[in-house]
């Protein structure tokens, strides 16, 4: 059966909406987090495209969710940290209990990690719902081995300029959640400052992988205002010695 698409976190909620925290709107949107959103989509292709080979490496996903994205990572060891326990608890039915595989509750800015303990780290459409991303680039940093890869993804500056929100919909409407625009310098910046070099840098823009979603919610009006809007911003990093 193919995953229940949703085209929440391109449009914007109406401005009536309150925005929740972070803790608060995850919470929330447990249940439901299954459902694939359009940047959930085009985050994946970019952080695909962007992975060394995941085959007896360890891997992190910081911010992991329900840590649905480690279950088929095929890494040797896949630990995923997450802030809110209602999200690692939905993600019970992944089979996430499984050898070399392990989720924790945690704060990317504090992570309950060892150093130097990963080869690839991940860190994806997390680093907006922080008012700085200093702390959890340091983070990051630290519980890399020497040599290993970083990914950050985020919002794009570029959406959130136009106008777009972090959102998600559940029984009582579509909510927005907080969301801090750091750009590009400022993430460039934070990594810098934790010993972290760039590697490579992409961005997906709303075109054919995104029209399903739009599809989906009669939406294809919107599709052709927000067509070749970038979305999601990835930046990979080395680590170094």
């Amino acid at each position: 059966m193919a995953p229940s698409r949703s085209l929440d976190a391109v449009q914007p909620p109406s401005a009536r909406e309150p925005v929740l925290d972070v803790r608060e709107g995850y919470r929330r949107w447990a249940p439901t987090y299954a459902a694939e959103t359009a940047i959930s989509h085009l985050d994946t292709d970019l952080v695909s495209a962007l992975t060394p080979p995941l085959a007896g490496k360890r891997l992190l996903d910081a911010g992991c969710g329900t840590g649905r994205r480690l279950v088929e990572a095929g890494a040797a060891l896949a630990v995923g940290v997450d802030l809110s326990p209602e999200m690692l608890a939905a993600g019970v039915g992944l089979d996430v209990h499984r050898p070399g595989l392990r989720t924790l509750v945690g704060d990317v800015r504090d992570l309950p990690l060892p150093d130097r303990a990963f080869d690839i780290v991940w860190c994806r459409l997390v680093l907006g719902h922080l008012p700085e991303c200093g702390r959890a680039y340091g983070e990051l940093a630290r519980v890399a081995d020497a040599g290993a890869t970083i990914i950050v993804t985020d919002f794009h500056p570029a959406a959130a300029a136009a106008g777009h929100r972090r959102t998600f919909r559940d029984a009582a409407g579509v909510h927005a959640l907080e969301h801090y625009d750091h750009g590009i310098e400022g993430h460039l910046a934070a990594a810098r400052a934790a010993g972290l070099t760039l590697a490579a840098r992409r961005e997906a823009r709303i075109g054919e992988g995104a029209r399903p979603f739009y599809a989906d919610a009669g939406k294809l009006d919107l599709y052709q205002r927000d067509l070749g809007l970038p979305v999601v911003l990835a930046l990979a990093f080395e680590r170094g010695a």
